[in-house]
């Protein structure tokens, strides 16, 4: 072995070019891939850091029979589940909610996780200063103990380790912090916007919070761990039996036309399952690229073992065994392949950074990405298989020669044979194939994001600023100065006059916080049609968001009948509402609905009719590629809750008046923090991220493929060219043309081609399948996609075989026929 690796690197260093080529293509396809892989361990393959991870699960209520999901659940619920269902070791509350910490030099706002008290034991969590809240925090409402996140321990407090005693006020409350956890704990779920900064504990039967009922799902959802004997889908039909028994029990608060139905749910499986494609996929086209690489790399090998075919011979002929050449000839590919490798690992720091830059913020457990064990091995295994793949082929070919004919033959160059050419037109057409597969499936993500971005959101996005505020919420009702609803709304009316006369400002407008486009997942709430009859148990749903006066003028939402909201929409004015486009086409098909009237709630609910006084464009409240939902407003000015955002449409930057807002907002209010002040043209852009970046990486992966590809074919070609010099010029001297010889020479890179992207359209046609899921308006099988791309593919092989083909009609038929 020692002996091949020494004679390896001295054949190696004897063409350093040949060398430093191979080895470069190999670093770049072996570190690119090392990088994918290093996101894809981090997020989808390494277990979350929790004890025996595999028995968390996140407990969600559906309403199978009103079609809406993740509906919440009561506090009763939890309790049943966790003394009742022998399902669960622990079970948790997880409440994730906006706060207002207030007594330092300024205002912010951090995110706060209500948890029962064994939410830190089920995790199996420390923290690394103090303790962890547990059964002494146990509390009816909210209870004083608190820990806090690594970051705000750092941000807040500069990494004091006297924090413990410390008093922080949120949302005008007192809390005592008790612990600091780790930089590398994290809520294991999705959270409102950030990381969790404050987990505080709560019984959730006192203040701030309603009287337990089984009727009032409160609480947003929880987190649970199932007992050491059951497996996930075991768990889940002993679940689904005690939900039935709970049905029986209460048939009034659980009907049978709601379809309530309660889902376990893995905790990884779901933080990561909406990138979970996305990522594969990329991992899968830079293993492509990589794959056509190392085509490349074995056709230059080939061509190399035809010109070392004497000295195989010779070998050969005093005694060396096939095998023994074989292994030599194996023992260069791989050492080509580490020092690829060895690069690649090199420079991955910096291809990290560069794909972490490029990958969007919001993939969940991206904070773990990093160079570990896994991913060593990993840049091992493949550097070994990658040399083997692009050697193998070679070396087969190479440790075979007819020993007579190449001792006989003789000089360097004397061709390798058909078999060398078969197995080199054999790559090519595999290398066009695997091409044309990436390609096809980077243009079908291209044309699926360009009709995305054709789909009309709704609103102009365009001189709009986007600024959040959070009115506080005190455990004691009696302390919160806006419980008074004429508070909330005064609240609005200062705020709003006081911006729009900001300079540069053309309209302003306020909302709930689900007012704000593209601002995620939204429940549909039940609702009550006058004159129109309805179940009960199954009443009529729509979404819902409080506005204010100008907001759809502030969006540039078309009103297409009646009016927006004015400024006498107001407490001492009658309720009214506004209907989206598909809210009217769904309940008044055949009759305008403007005078017609509606109530939150089912037919027996006691809130107040509102009429409907217009009808507006629909506007994208998920995400742009949601159908548009019925979709109801009312006026902020006649209800506000606590949650608002700002908008504002400008005549200058909108960044620019982001200081100015907050001053305003302040002035208001001096405790207010304001945040998450952005563009909405940055939000249309996040709600694209995900898309985009896929898109990004497989169109860049796809090109990269095509220019291999062409590398590939051009060197195929110049090889055959230079290998049959003696024949171009006997034909020459026998009378062909030029225009003849460039004709032969390309019909022979075509018909490599148009094989190859036979092979290719048949691959892609099955395989682009599984892009289904990623696709928006175009089909896998797209047909102009295949057609263009498979037009370009064969324009570009075309180039790369004119280039050999021109240089075979110079030959000089005197020099080629005498030699």
């Amino acid at each position: 072995m020692l002996q091949d690796l020494r004679f390896a690197l001295r054949t190696l260093s004897k063409r350093p070019g040949f060398t430093i080529g191979i080895v470069l293509t190999l670093a770049l396809g072996i570190g690119a891939n090392t990088a994918i892989f290093s996101v894809v361990d981090a997020v989808l393959l390494r277990p979350l850091p929790f004890p025996d991870p595999g028995r968390l699960v996140l407990v969600r209520d559906d309403m199978t029979g009103r079609q809406a999901s993740n509906v919440g659940m009561s506090v009763d619920e939890l309790r049943d589940f966790q003394e009742r269902s022998g399902v669960f070791d622990q079970i948790s509350a997880v409440w994730p909610v906006d706060a207002n910490l207030t007594g330092s030099d300024r205002p912010e706002r951090i995110e706060l996780l209500a948890v029962s008290t064994n939410y830190f034991s089920m995790l199996g969590a420390t923290p690394q200063l103090g303790r962890v809240l547990g059964p002494e925090d146990r509390a009816d409402g909210f209870a004083e103990s608190v820990v806090i996140s690594d970051g705000l321990w750092r941000r807040l407090f500069a990494a004091d380790p006297n924090v413990l005693g410390r008093k922080v006020r949120a949302d005008n409350d007192m809390y005592t912090v008790v612990g600091v956890m780790p930089p590398s704990f994290r809520h294991p779920g999705r959270t409102l916007r950030n990381d969790v900064d404050m987990w505080g504990t709560a019984g959730f039967t006192a203040n701030p919070f309603p009287p337990p009922a089984r009727l009032r799902r409160m609480l947003p959802g929880a987190i649970a761990r199932i007992k050491p004997d059951l497996t996930v889908e075991r768990a889940q039909i002993k679940l689904d039996a005690f939900v039935a028994a709970l049905r029986a029990e209460f048939p009034n608060d659980y009907p049978a036309a709601a379809g309530w139905a309660v889902k376990l749910l893995p905790v990884h499986e779901t933080l990561v399952s909406s990138v979970r494609t996305t990522l594969v996929l990329l991992l899968a086209a830079v293993g492509l690229v990589l794959v056509i690489g190392c085509v490349n790399i074995a056709n230059l090998l080939l061509a190399r073992s035809s010109a070392r075919q004497r000295e195989m011979a010779i070998r050969l002929a005093i005694g060396a065994g096939r095998a023994r050449l074989l292994r030599q000839l194996l023992t260069e590919s791989l050492v080509l392949a580490a020092l690829g490798g060895v690069l690649a690992l090199l420079l991955h720091a910096w291809v990290m950074k560069l794909l972490l830059g490029f990958i969007p913020a919001d993939i969940p457990r991206l904070h773990s990405v990093g160079f570990n064990g896994g991913v060593l091995l990993f840049a091992t295994g493949i550097s070994l298989l990658t040399g083997f793949i692009f050697g193998a082929v070679p070396a087969w070919q190479a440790s075979r020669p007819d020993i007579v004919v190449s001792v006989k033959e003789g000089a360097p160059g004397a061709g390798g044979g058909a078999r060398h050419h078969r197995f080199r037109n054999a790559l090519v057409i595999v290398e066009v194939a695997l091409c044309l597969v990436l390609m096809i499936g980077g243009g079908l993500l291209v044309r699926s994001f360009n009709r995305i971005l054709d789909v009309r959101t709704g609103f102009d996005a365009s001189q709009v600023l986007l600024a959040r505020i959070w009115l506080p919420v005190p455990n004691n009702p009696e302390l919160d100065p806006y419980r008074p609803l004429e508070k909330r709304v005064e609240f609005v009316k200062d705020v709003l006059r006081r911006v729009r006369a900001l300079p540069g400002v053309q309209f302003a407008a306020m909302s709930g916080a689900n007012g704000v486009p593209l601002g995620g997942p939204q429940n549909p709430g039940a609702f009550t049609i006058e004159g129109q009859a309805s179940a009960e148990n199954d009443p009529p749903r729509a979404r819902a968001s409080s506005v204010s006066p100008d907001y759809f003028r502030t969006m540039r939402t078309p009103v297409l009948k009646g009016r927006e909201f004015t400024a006498s929409d107001d407490r001492s004015a009658p309720p009214v509402a506004i209907v989206n486009e598909a809210m009217a086409a769904k309940f008044w098909p055949q009759v305008d609905p403007i005078g017609r009237r509606i109530k939150f709630g089912g037919p027996a609910s006691t809130s107040a009719w509102m009429t409907v006084v217009g009808v507006v464009g629909n506007i994208k409240t998920e995400s742009i590629d949601r159908p548009d939902q019925p979709h109801m407003y009312t006026c902020i000015l006649q209800g506000a809750g606590y949650s608002m955002a700002v908008l504002l449409r400008t005549e200058v930057d909108p960044a620019s008046l982001t200081q100015a807002l907050r001053q305003e907002v302040q002035a208001v209010d001096p405790e207010l923090p304001v945040f998450g002040e952005q563009t909405m043209e940055a939000v249309v852009a996040a709600s694209l991220a995900e898309r985009r970046f896929a898109v990004q990486a497989v169109s860049l992966f796809g090109l990269l493929a095509l220019l291999l590809a062409g590398i590939g074919i051009y060197g195929v070609m110049a090889y055959a060219v230079s290998q049959r010099t003696r024949e171009i010029g006997i034909r020459i001297a026998l009378g062909a043309s030029h225009g003849a010889i460039l004709r032969w020479v390309l019909s022979q890179g075509l018909r490599l081609t148009l094989a190859g992207v036979a092979a290719g359209l048949i691959g892609a046609f099955a395989l682009t399948r599984l892009l289904r899921n990623m696709l928006f308006g175009v089909a896998p099988t797209d047909p102009a996609t295949y057609g263009v791309l498979a037009a370009v593919l064969a324009a570009v092989a075309l180039v790369a075989c004119y280039i050999p083909a021109r240089r075979a009609t110079r030959v000089d038929a005197l020099r080629a026929t005498v030699q």
